[in-house]
């Protein structure tokens, strides 16, 4: 389910507004004011601006009679569409000048005060660093804005931003794309001071082309970023992309990383004990640089995920960290909640099931099945998965299903749920290369089929892995099983 829009009183004046997008008022009496912004006439508040935003399916334009109706103080309109009975201020894309308005809010908030400023991308990830960052700048700075849910594309950032007030301290945004140029046209509204990417892998191929594209778009970020570039230290493709100018800070497990992993004990029910080791550069004097914190958060992914994040704060900050401050982001890292749909461990019915049903690609899946993996063997219980399509993979999708397929079967699981048109068509391939012996593997077309494939064959004490791209619905085999 996406997430809903945030509201917001953001106020301008229209001559503000038609500077900042550089569109043309008519109509309009520039001193008026203006208090808020919206692209929903559904949520319009007196006093608002509308923004026409067209979509695939629906055109804002064709609500401007109804903004008016409902008290709309003006709108942005693309050029030619404006009515006569609201003012207008028109310009080429109202998209485009949905993210220029922002970029002068984020701009002005900037010029009154310190204002640290994140943007988290990457092909799998991006959602859980980005809750982690959140709270680890509330323990460093204060008051954070960040990133609500998935509002990560070009309507979600801006709108967000729209949000920022007078008490926050540090703005973490996650910075999301299945489309070439949409990195870019973000990182001009966001002007970051850290830009945090945090892999490169196949994602939205179908959109975003070859590995080597894929990476050229997420690098994207760095173009506009003020600081630091934060990258892992064994992503040569991101690392590469870094511009000379951007001072680059690293994690990862290598030992040269300038926040490196360097231990995780796998605890009861899936829980890690972690220890990050900070290079001495970002700590002060004569103090420990090391992070040890007990976290909730499951499997090697997100261990790594927190590292990603301490890097990031790290380059968020203009001083070394005290080994007071390190403690306090410890103490964020151990508070810190699966978000919701995203390997999240729940206990149903007397099984462990890890519902990772939000989306998938490649690198997700490889972590999910990892993940799930190394919880059952920990648990000593058997494994069951099912595995819904990736989809947007355009002409990888046949070979990233096989290699989901492959990682999935080597882990022997007690049963296998193929669901989709594209895992059925791998695990068929599978069975032709003799790969299924000893796993009982069964073809669903849909999540509902699915769930009643495993309704009479899961059993207490089980480990069940539930994954797929969101248009899968893979979130019915979980409910199911409630």
């Amino acid at each position: 389910m996406a997430t809903p829009i945030p509201s917001n009183r953001c106020r301008f004046t229209i001559g503000e507004i038609a500077s900042a997008i550089g569109g043309k008022a008519v109509g309009a009496d520039g001193t008026a004011q203006v208090a808020g912004v919206c692209t929903d006439t559904r949520a319009l508040e007196r006093g608002m601006i509308f923004v026409a935003l067209r979509g695939a399916t629906a055109d804002g334009h064709d609500h401007l009679a109804e903004a008016a109706e409902r008290g709309a103080a003006a709108a942005i309109v693309a050029s030619g569409r404006r009515i006569a009975d609201l003012p207008c201020i028109e310009v080429d894309d109202p998209l485009v000048a949905l993210g220029a308005l922002a970029r002068h809010h984020l701009r002005r908030t900037r010029a009154s005060r310190n204002l640290p400023t994140i943007a988290i991308g990457g092909a799998a990830g991006k959602t859980t660093t980005k809750e982690l960052t959140a709270a680890a700048s509330r323990a460093l700075f204060g008051a954070t804005l960040s990133t609500p849910g998935n509002l990560n594309n070009r309507i979600g950032v801006p709108m967000t931003i729209f949000t920022l007030t007078g008490e926050h301290r540090a703005l973490v945004l996650e910075c999301g794309t299945n489309m070439r140029g949409e990195i870019a046209h973000l990182a001009r509204i966001v002007e970051p001071d850290v830009a945090l990417v945090l892999n490169v892998d196949i994602e939205h191929s179908e959109g975003l082309g070859s590995l080597e594209e894929i990476a050229d778009e997420e690098a994207q970020i760095f173009s506009t970023t003020r600081r630091f570039a934060v990258v892992c230290a064994e992503q040569p493709l991101v690392r590469s992309r870094v511009p000379q100018r951007l001072q680059a800070l690293t994690f990862g497990a290598s030992p040269d990383a300038d926040v490196r992993l360097a231990s995780r004990t796998v605890l009861e029910s899936g829980r890690s004990r972690i220890a990050l080791k900070v290079n001495q550069l970002f700590v002060k004097a004569e103090e420990s640089p090391l992070l040890i914190a007990e976290i909730r958060l499951l499997g090697s992914a997100m261990a790594m995920n927190c590292a990603a994040t301490l890097a990031g704060v790290i380059a968020m900050s203009t001083e070394r960290l005290s080994g007071e401050q390190l403690g306090a982001v410890g103490e964020a890292f151990a508070s810190a909640r699966p978000v919701a749909r995203r390997l999240a461990l729940e206990s149903i019915n007397g099984m462990l099931v890890i519902d990772d049903t939000y989306n998938a690609q490649p690198p997700s899946m490889r972590v999910a099945i990892a993940t799930a993996f190394e919880i059952a063997a920990n648990a000593k219980s058997r494994l069951v998965m099912v595995l819904g399509d990736m989809l947007e993979l355009g002409r990888l999708a046949a070979s990233s299903h096989d290699e989901t397929i492959r990682a999935a079967l080597a882990c022997r699981p007690a049963l296998f749920v193929a669901t989709g048109r594209e895992m059925n068509a791998a695990l068929a391939r599978a069975r032709e290369r003799k790969e299924t012996a000893g796993v009982d593997c069964l073809t669903a077309q849909d999540s509902d089929e699915a769930a009643r494939l495993i309704a009479g064959k899961v059993r207490r004490g089980d480990v069940i892995l539930v994954k797929g791209s969101l248009g899968m619905a893979m979130d019915r085999v979980v409910a199911s099983l409630r």
